[in-house]
């Protein structure tokens, strides 16, 4: 009996020490784009051979704090912190330009909270203290959330109902700690938007190829629910989840 224990304690620390490892590879790994499996389909011009068989769909990854406590999680580094609080202190600069380009549009307001249903991790990776919101600090990307909503805009007069828009950027490690694509949110070029059915985001999609036709936008992903991912100014120019056609 005594040995088995001394093997179960034996085991354990080695469980801690490789999640040690592996935390702080994590949060030491660079942050500039690399060439990945998804990138190749970024010089494919046919649909059928850049779909990505599984993409993190976060709006299904719903936290409790039981969870996150059992889980643990990456903790931002101060810079990190310092680079969110610089975005959050051009709140209104952010909003103001929005309001002027999408004729006061409601989504503005959308774009800078964080999805709710990953509340308790965003507080684990920034703290408790930490303002539930986010605003990407470099304002050059501010072209891709705002052209968003007017795609919104778009979709909705042609009788699309939208009911949310749930991520635009979604900086590191937080982004590692709900299990997204490393590179699409964390560059601000994207949203994730929550149709009110799944068969108005079916229809959604079509018009959005059509969009990625015509160039307006690079990327979009069907997570197999009533949610798309709307990739404005995505680095991989590519489509998952579903096929244009």
């Amino acid at each position: 009996m005594l040995a088995f224990i001394i093997l179960a304690i034996s085991q354990t620390g080695c469980q801690q020490s490789a999640l040690g490892q592996f935390a702080e590879a994590a949060v030491t790994q660079p942050t500039v784009p690399h060439k990945s499996s998804e990138d190749t389909a970024h010089d494919s011009s046919q649909d059928s051979s850049d779909i990505i068989d599984h993409i993190h769909d976060e709006a299904s990854s719903f936290h409790s704090n039981s969870d996150v406590q059992a889980l643990g999680c990456l903790k931002a580094s101060n810079s990190q912190v310092s680079q969110v609080n610089i975005g959050n202190n051009k709140k209104s600069d952010f909003l103001s330009l929005c309001a002027k380009e999408t004729n006061n549009s409601a989504w503005c307001q959308q774009l800078v909270r964080p999805n709710e249903n990953s509340y308790n991790v965003f507080k684990c990776t920034y703290g408790s203290n930490q303002v539930h919101q986010l605003i990407h600090p470099n304002e050059a990307t501010w072209k891709y959330p705002i052209e968003g909503v007017k795609v919104i805009q778009d979709l909705q007069a042609k009788g699309l109902k939208v009911c949310q828009i749930y991520n635009w950027w979604r900086p590191e490690p937080y982004n590692k700690n709900v299990k997204g694509a490393a590179g699409r949110h964390p560059y601000g070029t994207s949203i994730d938007v929550r149709f009110c059915s799944n068969g108005d985001a079916d229809r959604a999609f079509q018009e959005l190829c059509k969009m990625r036709a015509a160039k307006r936008i690079r990327a979009i992903g069907h997570y197999g629910s009533a949610s798309l991912h709307i990739g404005v100014g995505d680095k991989t120019a590519n489509t998952w989840g579903k096929r244009c056609i």
